[in-house]
C-alpha cells in the first residue's frame, strides 16, 4: 500500500489489495470514503481509541479492536514506547491478526479500519491472556569483548560512548520512531554514539538496544546507567 506522506492517508483501494477474505470485509475500493473515516476518527479526543505500549499488538488489545469495531468503522490507536522504533512491523502485525486495514499513519497515530462488510459474528477469536506468560530467554546482548575488536578497543569504545554527548535523549513510553534514522546518520560521521535513556527503565533500554542492533543494525557495546553506547561495526569502518 502507497502511502502520502505529507497526509499520511492511504492511497491504494483496499478492494484492490489482501487476499479473497479480506476483500470480502472490505468490500468495493474506499477511495471516496477514505477522507471521510480519516476526519471522523483521526482526532486526539476520538472516543474510538486505544493505548499500543510496550507490550506491542497483544491479545487483549485484538479484543478491544474488535469490540470497537461492534460500533465503529475504525479505531484509532496511539502507540508509544519501544514497539514505536519500527511503527512498519506495528502496522503489519496491526493488519495481519486483527483482518483490517490501516488507513491513516502519521508519526505514532494510526486509524485501523473494519472493512465495509465486517460481522463481527465472523471475526476470528482471539483467547483473552488472563496472565502475563515468561519472558523468553534471550542470547547475551552485550559480549565482554565485541565481535571484531580486542579487550582493549572494546574498553576504548566504550569509555569513548560514556564521554561523548548523547546523541538523543528519550523519554519513558516515548514516541521513538526517528531513532533509528538519527542512530544511522549519526554513523556516518561517527563510530560510537550514545543515547541518554534516563528515567526510561533499565529494562527498556535493553529491549531498544535490541531492537536497534537488528533496525540500524548496529552492535550494543553497554547499558550503564541508564545509557546505551552503540557502536556501528566493524565491517562499516573497513
Amino acid at each position: 500500500m502507497d502511502w502520502d506522506k505529507s497526509s499520511g492517508r492511504a492511497e491504494a483501494g483496499f478492494g484492490e489489495v489482501g487476499g479473497g477474505a479480506r476483500k470480502g470485509s472490505w468490500g468495493a475500493t474506499l477511495r471516496e470514503e477514505v477522507a471521510e473515516l480519516v476526519e471522523k476518527y483521526r482526532h486526539s479526543n476520538c472516543s474510538r481509541q486505544i493505548n499500543l505500549g510496550k507490550g506491542g499488538v497483544t491479545h487483549n488489545m485484538l479484543e478491544d479492536i474488535h469490540n470497537h469495531w461492534k460500533r465503529a468503522e475504525a479505531v484509532r490507536i496511539k502507540c508509544l514506547g519501544v514497539p514505536t522504533l519500527d511503527m512498519d512491523n506495528i502496522c503489519f502485525h496491526l493488519e495481519d491478526k486483527s483482518g483490517g486495514k490501516i488507513i491513516y499513519r502519521q508519526i505514532n497515530i494510526l486509524l485501523l479500519y473494519r472493512g465495509r462488510n465486517y460481522d463481527p459474528d465472523k471475526r476470528p477469536q482471539i483467547p483473552i491472556m488472563l496472565w502475563k506468560p515468561h519472558a523468553p530467554i534471550y542470547a547475551k546482548l552485550v559480549k565482554n569483548v565485541a565481535d571484531g575488536l580486542t579487550f582493549e578497543e572494546t574498553k576504548d569504545m566504550r569509555n569513548r560512548g560514556l564521554n561523548s554527548p548523547p546523541l538523543m535523549k528519550l523519554t519513558r513510553n516515548g514516541v521513538y520512531v526517528n531513532v533509528v534514522e538519527r542512530v544511522r546518520t549519526a554513523f556516518e560521521t561517527e563510530e560510537v554514539v550514545r543515547l541518554d535513556c534516563t528515567h526510561v527503565g533499565t529494562s527498556d533500554c535493553k529491549k531498544i538496544g535490541a531492537k536497534l542492533r537488528d533496525l540500524v543494525p548496529c552492535i550494543p557495546l553497554l547499558f550503564k546507567d541508564e545509557q546505551i553506547i552503540l557502536w556501528k561495526g566493524y565491517k562499516e569502518r573497513e
